[in-house]
């Protein structure tokens, strides 16, 4: 599978957000941030796997809160990657005290990671503007 557009992130954020209460231009800038909308991008220093750069260790997190049963290996489809890594965040949230920034920096690298995704999400206010706010947290 080749570089997702925009268009299609979107979509599929739309169809498999599971993070209540999050809007999905979140998660359009988290994950133009983790994989630049690559699904089969994989990080060759860790288990980061598809678009939001799901690690072995959050799919088990997520398969032991939500008594779920994902298999990490499946993680390259889109749909379950997003699926599996906004319940992820959801997680985070809810055990950082519905912190969001908190919850981002620990998904990420630390505060800046999350910073930028909040300042693009914020950016982010309509479509049109997708791509001009995805170009300041990752040319």
């Amino acid at each position: 599978m080749s570089t997702l557009t925009a268009d299609e992130i979107w979509e599929l954020v739309a169809n498999n957000n599971k993070a209540s209460g999050i809007r999905d231009r979140l998660f359009v800038c988290q994950i133009w941030k983790e994989s630049g909308f690559d699904p089969d991008i994989k990080n060759t220093g860790s288990s980061a796997t598809g678009l939001m750069q799901l690690t072995k260790g959050a799919v088990a997190e997520v398969n032991r809160v939500r008594k779920t049963s994902y298999d990490h290996d499946d993680m390259t489809d889109p749909a379950l990657n997003i699926e599996v890594g906004t319940t992820y965040l959801d997680i985070l949230i809810k055990r950082n005290k519905n912190k969001l920034e908190t919850a981002l920096a620990k998904y990420g690298t630390g505060s800046a990671y999350a910073d930028s995704i909040i300042t693009c999400a914020k950016c982010v206010s309509d479509k049109s503007h997708t791509w001009v706010c995805l170009h300041k947290i990752h040319p």
